[in-house]
């Protein structure tokens, strides 16, 4: 009976103890899905937002180009330079159809305002009182509030 026993101790000690592997396996994939909740949530406020499901419509009006300028800035030695591509939007297609009328007027009032300018005010962080500026200039000679706003396309200064 002793050498049943040993033979039936050894069978045990050799075998698998899957108790373990289990216990271990559990132990790993909760520690994997902690991990991955934790750095979620800690990532998730320096990931970009995420698109909305509805469609952005842009509503533009009509634009009407003006051209391409180009005009010497206000500047001390007078070197400098500035080529920009203008276009104004407009309402609707019969206030089109003035400022098509009105372009030269249009054009030698934006030339006046952009030469007067400095090289300060031509700055990017400048650019949308420019552009209010040239609205109100505009409106102003054309009569009443036709003009909607200003784009510029290219700005290059030199």
């Amino acid at each position: 009976m002793a050498e049943e026993k040993s033979s039936a101790d050894v069978k045990e000690k050799s075998g698998f103890d899957f108790k373990i592997i289990l216990l271990g396996l559990f132990l790993f994939l909760a520690v994997m899905g902690a991990t991955y909740f934790i750095l979620r949530s800690l990532i998730s406020p320096l990931l970009p937002p995420e698109p909305k499901n509805k469609a952005v419509e842009v509503q533009a009006g009509n634009l009407v180009s003006v051209g391409e300028l180009t005009t010497n800035i206000n500047d001390v030695g007078g070197t400098r330079f500035l080529k920009v591509e203008v276009f104004v939007e407009v309402a609707d297609k019969k206030h089109q159809n003035k400022v098509t009328e009105f372009i030269p007027v249009i054009r030698d009032s934006i030339l006046t305002i952009l030469s007067s300018q400095t090289m300060a005010d031509l700055d990017v962080h400048n650019r949308d009182h420019l552009k209010a500026v040239i609205k109100k200039d505009l409106n102003k000679k054309i009569g009443g509030e036709i003009i909607t706003n200003v784009y510029f396309s290219n700005f290059i200064m030199q």
